[in-house]
């Protein structure tokens, strides 16, 4: 059985703890330290990796923040120290942790009152090797979240700087029009609810239409290098239209003489464009009233022909043979000179000369 120390044996051991404590507390004063300088929390486990972070600022993160991944906290930062670009942070991240070498870090806040900490974040290309002990995460790849000072000095910003002094005005003047005027009010209100009802009837029209305008556009696009080809050769075809400008003026110009010459033809015609339908009749019942009879004629000058080709040179040929022309047009081609009568007068119409003039 062990004895109890006496009285005066604890009173001596109370006074060697408390100079013991008293050496420590004038060592860690002298050398200008404090609690917040303990390693405490500052490491990720046993068998933890350590990694840079650069940051263009590093306000508001203490030792020992958290870094997390998802919703899991997967290490501390170690140690803090300024730099040219901002701050590095010396993270601490846990030896099973495998995120991407080229992973995102923002700074984030938990809440309005809570403490500043990093988030890891996959990017959309993520690289195929994994964040290792030394890697650096550069400040391209980190981004400082909202901070709370920051959202109030833009409320206060907005607040008294946007003209919202001014609404008491705006209030007070919506007042004075809608004063009276209740009624044409509802009335406007009832026709827009009346126009947004219709827009959304024909929300599916509009669908179709910015659909359809969307294939035009893909299709102008797709078709760019034959609309260029085409407003290429449009520019030739216009150089070559004012090239001829000339030649196009002179055409103009003979079809509208033309026009005048038939407008006064036909003006001379008694039945003006009817009298010359009648006359080209007249003329074709007269060529096919002879039609059979001018056949004959050209086969049996054929044969004529032939047998005068196959003559020798030096023969004798007999010819007794009458070529019979119809009087019209003995009369149209002689006008009678050739049957041993005096001229006739003139026709005074086209049918009286086929039919082979007065009689």
């Amino acid at each position: 059985m062990t004895t109890p120390p006496s009285l005066s044996s604890r009173r001596g051991i109370r006074l060697a703890a408390l100079a013991v404590a008293a050496a420590g507390t004038v060592t860690v004063s002298a050398c200008g330290y404090g609690i917040q300088d303990l390693p405490v929390g500052r490491s990720a486990g046993a068998g933890a990796f350590d990694v840079e972070v650069q940051l263009p600022s590093a306000d508001g993160i203490v030792l020992g923040a958290d870094v997390r991944y998802g919703q899991q906290i997967v290490g501390r930062v170690a140690s803090l120290s300024t730099a040219t670009t901002g701050a590095n942070l010396q993270v601490s991240l846990q030896r099973e942790l495998e995120v991407p070498s080229n992973v995102l870090v923002s700074v984030e806040i938990p809440s309005a009152l809570g403490s500043p900490y990093l988030r890891l974040v996959t990017p959309v290309d993520a690289a195929s090797d994994r964040l290792s002990d030394g890697d650096v995460i550069a400040v391209e790849n980190t981004d400082l979240g909202p901070r709370v000072e920051t959202m109030l000095a833009a409320l206060g910003n907005v607040v008294s700087g946007s003209g919202m002094d001014q609404l008491a005005t705006v209030v007070d003047e919506l007042n004075v029009a809608f004063t009276g005027r209740s009624d044409r009010v509802q009335s406007l209100a009832d026709t827009a609810t009346d126009l947004m009802t219709r827009a959304i009837d024909q929300q599916t029209a509009f669908d179709e239409a910015m659909t359809l305008a969307a294939d035009v556009t893909r299709r102008m696009a797709d078709e760019e290098q034959a609309m260029d080809t085409y407003l290429a050769n449009t520019a030739g075809a216009v150089d070559v239209l004012v090239a001829q400008r000339d030649s196009i003026s002179a055409l103009l110009d003979s079809t509208t003489r033309l026009a005048g010459n038939v407008q006064a033809l036909t003006g001379a015609v008694p039945q003006g464009t009817a009298g010359f339908l009648i006359d080209a009749e007249t003329v074709a019942s007269t060529l096919q009233a002879f039609n059979d009879r001018m056949g004959s004629t050209l086969v049996a000058m054929n044969a004529f022909m032939d047998a005068f080709g196959r003559s020798v040179r030096g023969d004798y040929l007999v010819f007794d043979g009458a070529l019979e022309i119809p009087e019209s047009i003995d009369t149209v081609l002689t006008g009678g000179y050739f049957t041993g009568t005096p001229p006739e007068p003139s026709p005074t119409s086209l049918q009286d000369l086929l039919g082979g003039g007065n009689r």
